[in-house]
């Protein structure tokens, strides 16, 4: 994977809002999520899917890594989060493609979950939100198209390099004087650090990319193997209904028997 610096103007910056079909699904999946927490209360969403520290190890919830990502405190929490998803992901997805796209937004959510389970590993106060993953969105748009210009905060307008650097350091400064914070300060840091390593280290990107290839190569062989095992099955079925044509005729076939025949004829 290639990713290419240019200059990019605001009007280019607003052109780029075009949805693109993975930012487009995690979005659906996010608002879904927030709905369904809504709908039914009850469950305890947030230390099932949020990220407990004490709980992802001592407890086994490994999923709480990835799925915390997908669960949001409140409205604004998911609308300022997904309308940055909106506003730079499309771009980033269209120039890496689908695969490498999801790849870099888990790999980045997952490494901010770590951060903040190394910062706190007995705590017992859920992580949620997308926003590890997103400042690594953040640090990946600013490095491909670094003299884009934002609206900082929605207001200021500013060149994207910029705006990300001073959001990393309110995060430090939010990290290092609130230790307590609800505030995931180094998650939504190690989520922009650990997105810069991937994007700087090629040997980083490429053994993610065959770990993922891997599996999919895994998957890919049990596939194989079923289909063989069942077009030997449908081999034995064909000979054994032609053995019986040869001894009598083809009258003596059941509706069955001639399906099997019909669909091994097509095949051919």
């Amino acid at each position: 994977m290639r990713y290419s610096r240019r200059q990019s103007s605001y009007s280019d910056f607003g052109a780029s809002f075009r949805m693109t079909k993975t930012v487009k699904i995690l979005i659906l999946i996010n608002v879904f999520s927030f709905v369904l927490m809504h709908v039914f209360p009850r469950v305890g969403w947030f230390s099932l899917l949020g990220l407990v520290p004490r709980y992802v190890f001592s407890k086994f919830m490994i999923w709480q890594l990835a799925t915390y990502l997908f669960v949001h405190s409140g409205l604004w929490h998911l609308i300022i989060n997904m309308l940055m998803l909106w506003f730079f992901g499309p771009a980033i997805e269209q120039a890496w493609g689908k695969k490498q796209f999801l790849i870099y937004y888990f790999f980045t959510g997952i490494a901010a979950a770590l951060c903040s389970f190394v910062t706190s590993p007995h705590s017992l106060i859920p992580v949620v939100g997308a926003s590890g993953a997103i400042f690594g969105i953040l640090v990946a748009y600013a490095l491909m198209f670094p003299e884009t210009t934002v609206l900082f905060l929605f207001i200021f307008p500013m060149k994207i390099r910029y705006a990300v650097f001073i959001l990393a350091a309110i995060n430090l400064l939010g990290a290092l004087s609130e230790p307590g914070s609800e505030i995931a300060y180094f998650a939504h840091l190690g989520g922009g650090v650990f997105g810069y390593l991937y994007l700087k280290s090629e040997h980083l990107r490429r053994y993610l990319s065959s770990g993922f290839y891997r599996l999919r190569s895994h998957q890919q062989i049990k596939k194989d193997k079923e289909s063989e095992k069942q077009q030997s099955k449908l081999n034995q079925q064909v000979d054994h209904i032609l053995d019986k044509v040869s001894r009598y005729g083809i009258e003596s076939l059941t509706k069955e028997e001639k399906k099997i025949l019909e669909r091994k004829s097509k095949e051919i």
